[in-house]
């Protein structure tokens, strides 16, 4: 890969003589910390850390910030050190190139290669080449942190916040709306939410308003708990009112869709020559509603009830009956169909923001 090999020397050292100044660029993780503590408590430090000598008196930790945090937990005051006598920014690529026993998180790397880029002036031609990379393996990394708020890459570092929370969500959200990402980061940071619960409240504020957002974002974990009541009261529905409960609500789903189709007629056939395929399409679909009303029509002998609103033509020209009219009370409540969960009021009346219209 082109990098010089480098003199190494196997040292005892104190651990307040080691500089500690990467410790951003890596991921604390508890648990391995607790794990290795417990190995070193019984068979001391098998791997030695790696460590660059600045100058005589400052030794800056390239790798093993884990082993580095385990003997501290395990009441150790010294480390062994491979002491590496070559530039920073080579030891970096060096630590960076070679196999781990604990594999590198993208945004680690990201995290390094940034630092190579940025901090050491490297370019990215060179770092690539150097790590045996290509030039877009080193975009794609650079892109991962470009623009985040340092904020962000700490708290993942510090182990606060889970890594694919950072890239799925607060880093997309942050390069769309840099004050919601910060706020939303803030917010997690004093209420955890869990991953998955997380992804769902990341798909309603896609769908929500402007103002939706604001609420959603100061308050995930209340819409969270609104959300779980409007789908248990959902289900409770469905359970109440059974197959018959849902073959209305699949009718009246059907309704609103051909209301909306019969709108969409100026702007497809006003004009339009060439209109055969839309027409056989709809022939189909008439097909499966005779299909429909011949099957019914043997189950229920008996004859079936009339439109109350008579063939003067209403449903056809898509406008809406009184009955299909949605309540000033419901749009209040619950937001006007198919719009994204408000967060204002609770289906429960506990003051909790209110989901969207449906289960999720």
């Amino acid at each position: 890969m082109g990098m010089e090999p480098v003199k190494r020397q196997l040292v005892e050292s104190d651990l307040h003589r080691l500089d500690l100044r990467f410790a951003p660029l890596r991921i604390q993780q508890a648990k391995a910390v607790d794990a290795l503590a417990r190995s070193m408590e019984s068979s001391g430090q098998l791997i030695p850390v790696v460590a660059v000598a600045e100058d005589k008196d400052c030794w800056v930790l390239v790798d093993g910030y884990l082993r580095i945090a385990a003997l501290r937990r395990a009441g150790r005051d010294t480390a062994w050190v491979e002491l590496w006598d070559c530039a920073l920014h080579q030891a970096l690529l060096w630590v960076l190139a070679r196999v781990q026993a604990r594999p590198w998180q993208a945004i680690e790397e990201a995290c390094v290669v940034r630092e190579l880029v940025i901090g050491y002036e490297q370019s990215q031609r060179e770092v690539a080449r150097q790590l045996g990379r290509d030039v877009s393996w080193v975009n794609r990394r650079l892109a991962l942190v470009e623009g985040l708020p340092e904020e962000l890459l700490n708290a993942v570092a510090q182990g606060r916040l889970s890594v694919s929370a950072a890239t799925r969500i607060l880093a997309p959200l942050a390069r769309a709306n840099s004050a919601h990402a910060q706020q939303l980061l803030q917010t997690l940071l004093r209420e955890p939410v869990p991953q998955r619960e997380l992804q769902r409240w990341y798909h309603h504020y896609q769908r929500a308003n402007h103002e939706q957002r604001e609420q959603m974002v100061n308050q995930p974990s209340l819409f969270l708990k609104a959300l779980h009541a409007r789908n248990e009261d959902a289900a409770a529905k469905r359970l109440r009112e059974g197959p018959e409960g849902a073959w209305r609500a699949d009718l009246k789903r059907i309704g609103q869709l051909l209301r909306g189709l019969r709108k969409q007629l100026p702007l497809l056939f006003a004009g339009v020559q060439e209109t055969g395929a839309l027409q056989q399409a709809f022939v189909e679909i008439k097909g499966v509603f005779r299909d429909l009303e011949h099957a019914l029509a043997r189950y229920t002998p008996h004859d079936p009830p009339r439109d109350s609103r008579g063939d003067s033509g209403a449903t056809c020209q898509g406008h809406l009956g009184a009955q299909d009219k949605p309540l000033a009370q419901d749009i209040a409540q619950h937001g006007a169909p198919g719009v994204a969960p408000t967060a204002t009021q609770s289906p429960r009346g506990d003051g909790s923001p209110s989901p969207p219209p449906g289960t999720d």
